[in-house]
């Protein structure tokens, strides 16, 4: 009998352990709310945060895009200057020609 009442009383003890550490995790209302509106906002701003990621993206594209044609620019300028250049030594190549003569 002194058997059955120790196990009797140890599972008292550890339901009633069982039903405060039950009790005292539990949260309030007003924890649930404050709680769901951190993850709407959390929420909000991850979908912010990917518009921003999104619109760097397509800034960051059209830079390069800026990019190679400024490049490109930049050959065709000096593609251009080489050749009024040669075109100068060539007129004063025939100069120097006419004034030998």
């Amino acid at each position: 009998m002194k058997i059955r009442r120790n196990v009797i009383l140890v599972m008292g003890l550890f339901l009633s352990l069982a039903l405060a550490f039950t009790l005292m995790s539990c949260a309030t209302t007003d924890q649930m709310t404050k709680l769901e509106k951190q993850v709407q906002q959390a929420s909000q701003d991850a979908k912010d945060a990917k518009a921003l990621a999104q619109d760097s993206s397509q800034q960051a594209k059209q830079a390069d895009a800026a990019a190679v044609r400024a490049e490109n620019a930049a050959d065709a300028a000096a593609a251009s200057a080489q050749k009024a250049e040669d075109m100068a030594n060539k007129a004063e190549a025939i100069f120097n020609q006419q004034m030998k003569k």
